[in-house]
């Protein structure tokens, strides 16, 4: 990149154009790119996190919202394995903004059913949710992969993360603030809803702020790459591909098991514990996922380490810290069954299970942030990063779907915690094997003698 220096602006070249300066705007840069995504994900999913983090959507008991949630995520697995098909055909933008929409219409449904006892509009929401957020969640997963430097892609996951969280922690303060008396278990306070519907509207408003792929200004002078619009019928053909490639059929079980957990944990939360106790619960998660997102992301960009040794360390490990949080979790949940204690933040013995809680949230977040790193680097290109994050959000959403089939049933939650286990130790091996691939063969980037990132043989994923 030339040195193009003013007193009034800074400029860029053109890659591959000499002696052409580009003004630099806030607005295009990547950082602003990832706010915008940040503020939808916030608005969007990280108050309807907020909302599931109370146990069940804030309802009494688990058993309807979690029926609706089977059907949420059975919808989310069809449009999330479409989510490159939709891209493909009106852009990553305009997925973002259509894929804001239904999360607003869920909340009103839990609005009704909590106020008044409406179940069918509950179902209706879910439907609408799952259809939008599957395309959300492809775009912006696609979006934060692939707008980055990859130097700095595990930071800004965590920063996109943040805010997602986020919305967690101000929907834990909403929560908090309706429902302090609330000493027994039962149901959030409906006014909560309202607060959560209204914020959520605003979500498409903040979409219509992103800039689009080719317009946005990196601080490396790179372009964004985009994928060149194809035929629909060859898209479909590509994604295909996909989902018969090795390394990704070996991450099947990690990705079908990072939101397999949340069903459990909503549940188990909803069922031994306050109103106010679960309220407290979606604030501190919130503030402990961000906590850790924060020095994970940091350890996934340090170059003291090459791109394989931090992919194959924090493989293990983040196993070992889930294998280790489900023996815990059965230890308590054996004692709960047999009990089945209603805990308030007063009593002796809350903070044993509690924590246990605030642990799988933090599990949950983990995973999601390594899970999208990995996915990045598995990607061979522009277009396979928007096919890539596709098909595996739609696998997360069929193992949400699962999860919450499960847990809408009266079935004991020693049995949840039980397939929860299992497809932990399912994932292990499988997904370690792809890890200590990474950086050594796939045409990403490899490390010098010092530690320093650098393209390997010229072909840099240049998201």
């Amino acid at each position: 990149m030339g040195n193009h220096n003013s007193s009034s602006e800074t400029s860029l070249e053109v890659p591959g154009v000499h002696d052409v300066p580009v003004k630099r705007s806030w607005y295009r840069s990547v950082f602003f790119q990832a706010t915008v995504v940040g503020l939808c994900a916030f608005l969007a999913p990280g108050l309807y996190n907020a909302m599931q983090s109370t146990g069940a959507g804030g309802q009494q008991t688990p058993y309807l919202v979690m029926a609706a949630n089977a059907v949420l995520g059975c919808m989310m697995v069809l449009t999330c394995s479409l989510g490159s098909v939709v891209a493909n055909k009106i852009g990553l933008k305009n997925a973002l903004i259509f894929g804001t929409t239904g999360y607003c219409v869920y909340a009103a449904s839990l609005y009704t059913s909590n106020r008044y006892g409406n179940q069918w509009f509950v179902y209706l929401g879910s439907t609408a949710c799952g259809i939008t957020a599957g395309v959300f969640w492809a775009a912006e997963g696609a979006i934060m992969i692939s707008y980055p430097e990859d130097s700095k892609r595990g930071r800004y996951l965590a920063y996109w993360l943040a805010y997602r969280n986020g919305g967690s922690i101000v929907g834990g303060i909403i929560n908090l603030a309706f429902n302090y008396s609330g000493k027994k278990t039962g149901s959030l306070d409906w006014r909560t809803y309202i607060v959560f519907v209204a914020l959520q509207c605003i979500a498409p408003f903040v979409a219509l702020l992103l800039s689009i792929p080719v317009k946005v200004q990196r601080r490396d002078g790179q372009l964004v790459k985009s994928a060149k619009k194809i035929r629909t019928i060859e898209e479909i053909k590509e994604i295909i591909k996909i989902l018969c490639r090795t390394d990704f059929l070996l991450v099947v079980p990690f990705f079908f098991y990072a939101t397999f957990l949340l069903s459990y944990a909503g549940s188990y939360l909803s069922l031994y514990f306050s109103v106010r106790s679960r309220a407290l619960a979606s604030l501190v998660s919130a503030l402990a996922q961000i906590t850790a997102n924060i020095f994970f992301g940091s350890f996934l960009d340090w170059k003291r380490l090459s791109l394989n040794q931090r992919a194959k360390i924090s493989c293990i490990g983040l196993m070992v810290l889930f294998g280790g949080t489900w023996i815990w979790g059965t230890v308590i949940q054996h004692e709960y069954g047999l009990d089945k204690p209603a805990l308030d933040w007063v009593d002796s013995g809350f903070g044993r299970g509690w924590g246990l809680y605030i642990m799988l949230q933090v599990n949950f977040a983990l995973s999601y942030n390594y899970g999208y790193w990995l996915a990045g680097y598995m990607a061979k290109g522009p277009a396979e990063i928007v096919r890539l994050t596709s098909t595996v959000r739609a696998v997360e959403a069929a193992g949400g779907a699962v999860a919450a089939g499960i847990s809408s049933t009266h079935a004991p939650l020693i049995a949840a915690l039980g397939v929860n286990f299992g497809l932990w130790g399912l994932a292990v091996i499988p997904t370690y094997f792809v890890a200590r691939t990474i950086g050594l063969d796939d045409g990403t980037t490899t490390c010098d003698t010092t530690g320093k990132e650098r393209p390997k043989s010229g072909d840099e994923i240049s998201d």
